[in-house]
């Protein structure tokens, strides 16, 4: 399928008579993770005169729904725990109603229950295109779950992938035909940038100690295994003899892993050094006090929100080559990509940028050059709204009209 770069390819295409309307599928809601924040920008950014968009989330914050329904956007959650038994079979009655009331054109799915529960569901409804989007390596995705899924993707009309990586893994773990897959990048809005609020920025400063002398070390991921923050702080436990005045911010949630890393910390001697600050909503201010951004997953990765958002503001990046973290960095020229489980090659990284400012000046330059250019959120929704509208065309056969105002130039 052809993706074209800019919305603006649509100029030609005749104008109809109703919006093409969407609903997404995902397992859970809860927060402003990746694919929570994706949404959260899609839903918002697609152009209102063309699309009509609903989220159906199965688990959720009542809090983080209130959010999204502030912002405009629709949400109609349907509770379910598991995608079997009598729960299972009263919601799929609910979302019946709601895919026939919306007239729904297109489902998309995320997360693994969605893919599975979602992709049965709107092939039963009569939905006439179903799109699967894969945003990480599929590691939670057991044996019994790649099974069903080659009964599901049948039924798939197309699959997202975030990132190159992605979509080779979706190819070659679950033999999904190449054809079948297309990338789109996540995108910031360096707009956002001008929200940074300096005097939050002053109370983080005072919270953490920093002075002008304090090398600050960051990392920006939820606390779970894969994200690799044992090699993470492995690698500040060896460099921090070499760093005298050092501080290290480890920014995330994850209760269930959060008390065992902090244990870690305080068993490792790095207390003094290492500050936890749980889940932050705006991750913004806090990334403006690194000298050094850390990512350092060791499996499962996708195409990081952190990495654009440390990239726009500047910041010199060290990633492990995980997911898509080497398509968004260039190494050596945007940024550092280093091998996963290498607690050796990230203190050296560390290292070389704490004694070359100059280095880390070069680097933060050209990665916010790059997001600007390559990762823009307008690009990216522009790349979305037309990969809508093209398999909606393709897969209607032109039966179904749908209007195109407010989509010239």
């Amino acid at each position: 399928m052809t993706i074209y770069k800019s919305v603006r390819d649509l100029r030609n295409v005749e104008e109809h008579d109703r919006k093409i309307n969407i609903l997404f599928f995902l397992d859970y809601l809860y927060g402003f993770g990746g694919t929570e924040r994706h949404l959260f920008d899609l839903a918002r950014r697609l152009n209102r005169n063309l699309f009509d968009t609903t989220i159906c989330p199965f688990r959720f914050d009542s809090h983080i729904v209130q959010i999204f329904r502030e912002a405009g956007i629709k949400v109609e959650p349907a509770p379910l725990n598991r995608i079997y038994g009598i729960s299972a079979l009263k919601q799929a009655s609910k979302i019946y109603h709601l895919i026939r009331e919306r007239n729904i054109d297109i489902v998309q799915t995320f997360n693994i229950d969605s893919d599975l529960y979602g992709t049965l569901l709107a092939k039963w409804c009569g939905v006439p295109v179903i799109v699967s989007s894969r945003r990480d390596l599929g590691v939670y995705r057991k044996r019994r779950h790649l099974v069903l899924s080659k009964f599901t993707h049948r039924y798939v009309s197309h699959f997202i992938a975030v990132c190159n990586a992605v979509a080779r893994n979706l190819t070659e773990r679950e033999q999904v035909a190449p054809e079948r897959v297309t990338t789109i990048y996540n995108g910031f809005d360096l707009a956002e940038l001008s929200s940074l609020d300096s005097e939050k920025v002053s109370r983080l400063v005072k919270r953490f100690n920093i002075s002008p002398s304090t090398f600050v070390v960051g990392n920006v991921s939820h606390f779970r295994p894969e994200k690799g923050y044992g090699v993470f702080f492995d690698a500040i436990r060896k460099v921090r003899p070499y760093i005298t005045d050092l501080r290290v911010l480890a920014v995330g949630g994850g209760p269930k892993w959060l008390n065992y890393y902090r244990t870690m910390v305080r068993e490792a001697g790095l207390d003094d050094v290492v500050f936890f600050t749980g889940y932050v909503a705006e991750v913004l201010e806090y990334i403006s006090l690194m000298d050094v951004c850390c990512l350092t997953p060791v499996s499962n990765e996708g195409f990081s929100n952190a990495i654009l958002e440390q990239m726009a503001l500047g910041k010199a990046v060290i990633a492990t080559d995980v997911g898509g973290s080497g398509e968004a960095i260039c190494h050596g020229e945007s940024g550092l990509i280093i091998p996963a489980n290498d607690a050796e090659a990230l203190v050296k990284a560390i290292i070389t940028l704490h004694k070359l400012p100059d280095l880390r000046q070069r680097l933060g330059a050209n990665a916010r050059a790059r997001v600007e250019k390559e990762f823009n959120i307008g690009a990216s929704i522009a790349q979305m709204e037309r990969f809508y509208y093209d398999i909606f065309l393709k897969h209607t056969n032109g039966k179904v009209k749908v209007k195109n105002s407010g989509v010239h130039p």
